[in-house]
């Protein structure tokens, strides 16, 4: 009779390896947040592309989009866009008509059929990493800065 020896083989040591190797990669993204700047990056492009989303909306729907910005909820949304929020220790400076803010904390930055725009600058902030947008009012185009 043969004996049978108790143990692992190579190829069994070797793919729990590999697994433990993979959980402990994933596990440090998961448990440092990411930079300050890279945050701050992500967030205005992506209310950047939110603001070109909404122009583009005005245009082919021939009818006026507003891409609203909460300023208590530090969030944005408009008919092109679903809510978003932006990083909670963010700083948001916002130079706009006078018309396009109300008192609840809400700005808007209308964009009309013709591509134009009520216009203003949005300034985010988190440390010291800064961000520029500029939304022209002539041609609605929309400038993003990240420095």
């Amino acid at each position: 009779m043969l004996r049978q020896r108790g143990g692992f083989t190579l190829l069994e040591m070797l793919a729990v390896l590999a697994i433990i190797g993979l959980l402990a990669g994933l596990s440090t993204q998961l448990v440092r947040p990411a930079a300050p700047h890279l945050r701050l990056e992500g967030a205005a492009r992506g209310l950047c592309a939110a603001l070109r989303a909404t122009r583009a909306r005005a245009i082919s729907a021939n009818e006026e989009a507003t891409l609203v910005l909460d300023l208590a909820r530090k969030s944005y949304s408009s008919p092109s866009v679903r809510e978003t929020l932006l990083p909670a220790e963010m700083r948001i400076e916002i130079s706009i008509a006078k018309g396009q803010r109300d008192f609840g904390g809400n700005a808007g930055l209308k964009f009309f059929p013709s591509g134009a725009s009520t216009g203003g600058d949005i300034t985010l902030e988190i440390g010291n990493n800064r961000a520029t947008i500029q939304v022209n009012w002539l041609s609605g185009a929309t400038r993003c800065d990240v420095s």
